[in-house]
């Protein structure tokens, strides 16, 4: 066991015993930024220099099996059906859980090798969107509110202090708009159906990805809470401040990950990587 690491305290159950534990890290000294933008179906990290989409197609597969199994339940008896659908809901949450996992290890161990911060948005209070009366079909409602947003984001969070990796939250000011401006000129995307999560610069003449173009901004932002955080480094031969934290705008490579699943086909692959098809460009 690492010295460093200290047991604080215990919690043992029936089934299960529990230790939590701390250790002293110190805070890795970042020269840039990572922004994480979470969606439904993936989880897109990146900057100006490189952005890697995450997929997470199996979280929404694996909730709407559950729905679907649950659903499915005959017994008159409710406390039967309510002790079969609760241990249907905790294999759900462990696998949705396992999927994650792999991929926050993956976004952290990334930050940490760049020596790079990591940017999330506030996200809180996007359930308001799905309720019931707001125009949407129970289905799509009920995929969006199975949406393990938060859990993502608590994994992150700790995962990064575990190695000193700072981590800053966006304020919904700061991220106003994030997806809908173009990293290139400024201008604001136009949004087509026919597109899907594709968003169109008049003024650049091009097709962007929505979640690429959330993820560049927000890195581009939380660089600049970043370098407010930290005191001006002095140029002793001009006399004046330094920038803490740098980077301008360059073309943007794009790759794209799946997660490691966790059926058998997945074990039997558990020593691979994860995918990364050729880099593409905006």
């Amino acid at each position: 066991m690492d010295p460093a690491v200290m047991v604080r305290s215990f919690t043992l159950t029936p089934t299960s015993l529990s230790l939590c534990i701390s250790k002293e890290v110190p805070e890795v000294e970042c020269t840039e930024a990572i922004a994480v933008d979470r969606n439904l179906r993936n989880l897109t990290v990146g900057n100006d220099n490189r952005v890697i989409q995450y997929d997470l197609s199996d979280t929404v597969r694996i909730v709407q099996t559950t729905v679907d199994v649950v659903g499915s339940f005959r017994r008159n008896d409710a406390r039967i059906r309510t002790k079969i659908a609760s241990k249907y809901g905790l294999r759900r949450r462990n696998r949705i859980q396992h999927v994650l996992h792999n991929v926050t290890k993956r976004i952290v161990a990334l930050a940490f090798e760049g020596k790079q911060g990591i940017v999330l948005e506030n996200i809180e209070g996007i359930r308001r969107l799905y309720r019931k009366g707001n125009g949407q079909n129970k289905k799509y409602r009920g995929r969006m509110n199975g949406w393990s947003f938060w859990e993502a984001q608590r994994q992150i969070e700790y995962k990064a202090r575990w190695v000193g990796l700072p981590v800053v939250r966006l304020s919904r000011r700061e991220t106003r708009g994030s997806s809908l401006s173009c990293p290139r000129c400024g201008e604001r995307l136009q949004s087509d159906k026919k597109l899907r999560r594709k968003l169109w610069c008049g003024e650049c003449r091009m097709v962007m990805d929505r979640d690429v173009v959330a993820a560049i901004n927000l890195a581009r932002r939380g660089r600049v809470r970043f370098a407010r955080s930290r005191p001006p480094i002095v140029r002793e031969a001009q006399g004046g401040a330094a920038e803490a934290v740098k980077g301008n705008p360059t073309p943007t490579v794009i790759l794209r990950a799946d997660a490691l699943k966790s059926s058998q086909d997945a074990r039997s692959r558990a020593t691979e990587d994860l995918t990364e098809p050729s880099d593409t460009f905006f």
